[in-house]
């Protein structure tokens, strides 16, 4: 059985939406244990250490997409949180900003593996740094207009 995937790329500068069939392993994509879902979405391995990850509040929606970035294994980032950052999807300390009044902090992490990840960057993801899929609910796609 095929299923369709979807590829982000960068073309002239512009980001394109590449669509391939392909085949897929049935089990992977409709498990019905979220214990398998979660074994295939990447971890922040500071994710005990860091009590931003937990954070109630959402940040402001960026973008209604996420980012493709190659990440290097045990290297510490800080992701964008409050969604202000000139330096999407990265942190780049516009929260301290007292003028501002941003109470989020950036959400430290690191991954295991050298490759390729996709951040998030409408904030409203649940395994925040990465992306899981959260911005393809509606009212996030209505809330950025290009």
């Amino acid at each position: 059985m095929a299923c369709l995937l979807h590829q982000l790329s960068v073309f002239g500068g512009r980001r394109v939406l590449h669509q391939r069939n392909s085949l897929c392993n049935i089990s992977r994509l409709n498990s019905s244990t979220s214990s398998k879902k979660e074994d295939l979405m990447p971890k922040n391995l500071l994710r005990d250490k860091d009590i931003a990850t937990d954070q109630k509040e959402k940040g402001a929606i960026y973008d209604k997409r996420p980012f493709k970035f190659n990440l290097e294994a045990n290297k510490k980032y800080a992701w964008c949180s409050c969604g202000k950052s000139k330096n999407q999807p990265f942190c780049d300390g516009t929260h301290k900003d007292f003028r501002f009044k941003i109470t989020m902090k950036p959400v430290i992490f690191m991954v295991a593996d050298t490759k390729e990840y996709y951040l998030c960057n409408c904030k409203q993801t649940e395994n925040r740094p990465f992306c899981d899929g959260t911005h393809k609910r509606q009212d996030i796609q209505d809330a950025v207009k290009y």
